[in-house]
């Protein structure tokens, strides 16, 4: 049965490659639960995107998403590098917002960009990439840090639905001053999912860890089987985990 008094909006942001088709097994997870689900996709994203965009027009994407379709008390969810598109779309809509939740997110210094967020061998690639191409990372690199617990088949399948996205989208600095703003004043409540088997970004100086505490003290921070795709590997326990992330 149903608990109609514990329903929440939420909006579910694919990362980098790909679309929120990403989404669609957890959406029907938490669907089936009751709540309400969007899994937008975010302009510069997916089959013939314009890969001619900065990362300001990803986040107008967002917004414009929020703002069409009257959304309100949102629990709003980035995955990876939509964490800096959540942030940022925060500062513009944050009446609208009960909770940010990131899973297996960048959480963006004020003033860096993306590709500042990167250890230095990965972050040396974005420096060699041409703007009309877009950038989409060599397979190999998915495969052992982002699909490290599937098979070989599994991860190409994930990787043949990938498609570039703009080169700004990692190299534009972000200005996160009323960001952060908002969660240190308490204005914004968050949440941090970290899959246990997640080493897209290893351990240490670029780990989960040192991205959750950049949302501060009170931030919720749960763990969830899977690795950095759990929304394809584990769905059930990645919706389980995105309604405790997000209820009051």
């Amino acid at each position: 049965m149903i608990d109609e008094t514990n329903q929440s909006t939420f909006v579910l942001v694919h990362g980098a490659f790909q679309t929120g088709a990403t989404w669609d097994r957890v959406a029907a997870e938490l669907r089936g639960q009751g709540h309400s689900v969007h899994t937008p996709t975010l302009a510069g994203h997916g089959p013939g995107a314009s890969l001619d965009l900065n990362h300001a027009d990803a986040v107008g994407s967002l917004v414009a998403y929020l703002r069409e379709h009257d959304l309100s008390n949102v629990v709003l969810v980035g995955h990876s590098i939509a964490g800096s598109f959540i942030a940022k779309a925060a500062e513009q809509v944050p009446d609208s917002i009960t909770r940010l939740v990131f899973v297996s997110s960048l959480v963006v210094a004020d003033g860096h960009a993306l590709a500042d967020e990167f250890p230095p061998e990965q972050t040396a690639i974005f420096g060699t990439l041409d703007p009309a191409q877009g950038v989409l990372l060599p397979f190999d690199l998915i495969r052992e840090r982002a699909c490290n617990n599937m098979t070989r088949a599994d991860a190409e399948t994930i990787y043949a639905a990938m498609t570039p996205v703009p080169v700004g989208y990692f190299t534009d600095q972000l200005d996160l001053r009323v960001f952060y703003y908002l969660i240190g004043s308490g204005k914004i409540k968050t949440s941090y999912i970290n899959p246990v088997n997640d080493i897209a970004f290893p351990p240490g100086e670029y780990g989960w860890e040192k991205r959750a505490q950049r949302l501060g003290p009170l931030c919720r921070i749960l763990q969830t089987p899977g690795a950095h795709y759990a929304m394809t590997t584990h769905p059930t326990e990645l919706a389980e985990t995105l309604v405790h992330a997000g209820r009051d």
